[in-house]
């Protein structure tokens, strides 16, 4: 897909995000340590083993007089924006013009600055090939040990490497190096190196994806980065409409699963290897991931890998499990809470704790953890619910 293409699309997932949330939650609209690596492999890329890296595993705590004071305060907020149910169709074609002109100017108000994390997201949201490259550069030469970056510079670089030249074989080497305990980083290199036809290599990474300490897209790292970068930029938006903005804009940027699912269904039907190795890396994935579409993915790769080696019974309750957790995310929006939803995007401080629990919880876990403390508040002091 070209850059204007994905741009296009890109644009028109995270607005449709963005006001389709607005409407359902009444909202307005350190760099590890290193060890010598040691080198496997041998394709034209270096294939190397990373130190462990200590897990970051932060939760929600926060106090009942925090809760209780921040629900008072958006109880109390007449400084709302119209849901998308009662704008009129020139308003609402008005609004997504608005946030379809947004990432210009975010490009444009960060790409001159000196921040790493500001070039980082430019190039995130830059439509120009030569230009993502660019900044990318300039952000990998200021911070070459920034793992967030270094994972999203080759993902970016595999977008890219048909529009223009970028230092794809070195971004990955360094990946490596610095994020080798993320499953996610040996899966792209894998995925990459199976699209240039190095089998072998593919399942020399892919066995490193199997067997890795963890499994992070830096789903939460980037909502707060485009956040953050949507405040630095000069956007007038307030903090609700930048944090809805911001997951609207993460979720169109998540990794490309389809050459993930696509190689292990190919190399699993040929290779008995293949099937274990992807088994293996599904099975961390369900386990250790903690985003929603990274556990289905992880499911649906073991399915497959399943079926490839004949373990049909194995097969059928793997598809029993992905429609059990289907439909508990069915449930959970059953159970939807707008106090909840509401109190999550409208305050800073929640915001960031939210999202460090998914980063240690995952995301089922901590909205059930946080609408379990604020619905024992409520039934606490039921005057605080300004919800019906």
């Amino acid at each position: 897909m070209n850059a204007r293409l994905r741009l296009f699309a890109t644009l028109g997932f995270a607005v449709a995000i963005a006001i389709t949330l607005f409407a359902y939650l009444g909202l307005p609209a350190n760099e590890p340590t290193q060890s010598d690596p040691e080198r496997l492999g041998d394709s034209d890329g270096d294939i190397v083993v990373a130190p462990a890296l200590s897990p970051e595993k932060p939760s929600i705590n926060l106090s009942d007089a925090f809760l209780r004071s921040a629900l008072t305060e958006l109880c109390g907020s007449s400084d709302r924006r119209l849901s998308d149910d009662t704008l009129s169709p020139e308003e609402k074609q008005a609004r997504i013009d608005e946030y379809s002109e947004l990432p210009r100017k975010v490009v444009d108000g960060l790409s001159v600055s000196s921040s790493t994390e500001h070039l980082h997201l430019a190039a995130l949201l830059e439509d120009d090939s030569a230009s993502r490259i660019e900044l990318l550069d300039r952000a990998i030469s200021q911070s070459p040990n920034d793992a967030f970056l270094l994972w999203r510079s080759v993902q970016i670089c595999t977008e890219e490497r048909d529009a223009t030249a970028c230092d794809l074989a070195d971004w990955e080497r360094q990946l490596l190096i610095i994020d080798g305990q993320n499953s996610e980083s040996w899966l792209r290199v894998a995925a990459n190196r199976y699209k240039a036809g190095e089998t072998d290599a593919a399942l020399e990474a892919m066995r490193h994806a199997a067997t890795a300490a963890e499994t992070r897209i830096y789903w939460t790292e980037t909502i707060e980065m485009i956040e953050r970068g949507l405040a630095a930029a000069g956007s007038d938006y307030p903090f609700p409409e930048r944090a809805v903005i911001a997951i609207g804009f993460a979720a169109s940027n998540l990794p490309h699963y389809v050459d993930y699912v696509t190689m292990c269904k190919e190399q699993s039907a040929l290779n008995v290897n293949w099937a274990y190795t992807c088994l293996g890396y599904g099975e961390l994935a369900e386990n250790q991931g903690k985003t929603e579409i990274g556990v289905a993915i992880g499911r649906s790769i073991q399915k497959l890998a399943l079926e490839a080696l004949g373990e049909l019974d194995k097969a059928a309750e793997l598809e029993q499990r992905l429609q059990a957790r289907r439909q508990e995310r069915l449930d959970s929006i059953g159970d939807y809470n707008p106090v909840t939803e509401r109190l999550i995007f409208s305050n800073p401080t929640l915001f960031w704790a939210f999202l460090a629990a998914v980063r240690s919880e995952g995301e089922l876990a901590a909205r059930d953890n946080l609408s379990k403390e604020i619905q024992r508040l409520l039934e606490q002091q039921p005057e605080l619910a300004c919800e019906p």
